[in-house]
């Protein structure tokens, strides 16, 4: 049987088949730390690493990195838990890494629809 119940020549059902599918591109081109590139790729994080990150919810920054890593800019404006936005005064863009609550943002550099010196940063209280 064919595809959705019609009936195509061999070459024409596979076309149709594949396109049926969103093809997952690969965004994130490059990492600002090693750090960011274990959570990305749910490394084992040592008892030092932890403790760098303190209250960081790694399972939840580990979601967000893989959901930049197959976003186009208009996935990020279109969902606004992420809290997508340029920083001000650099070529910079962040989102949250957890939760709205959290000190942790991911950053990252847009170049040719991919993202690049991905990072994971604290904010820090500067007053």
């Amino acid at each position: 049987m064919g595809v959705c119940g019609v009936q195509f020549p061999e070459w024409h059902e596979t076309l149709l088949t594949c396109s049926l599918f969103r093809l997952q591109v690969v965004v994130i081109k490059s990492f600002g730390d090693a750090l960011t590139e274990k959570i990305f790729s749910g490394e084992k994080l040592t008892k030092k690493e932890r403790k760098q990150i303190g209250a960081l919810k790694v399972e939840k920054a580990e979601t967000r990195l893989d959901q930049l890593d197959t976003a186009e800019e208009k996935d990020l404006l279109l969902a606004p838990h992420l809290f997508y936005h340029k920083l001000r005064g650099t070529s910079r863009y962040s989102i949250d890494a957890d939760s709205r609550k959290s000190l942790w943002r991911i950053t990252f550099e847009w170049e040719d629809d991919e993202m690049k010196d991905v990072l994971l940063v604290k904010i820090e209280d500067t007053h």
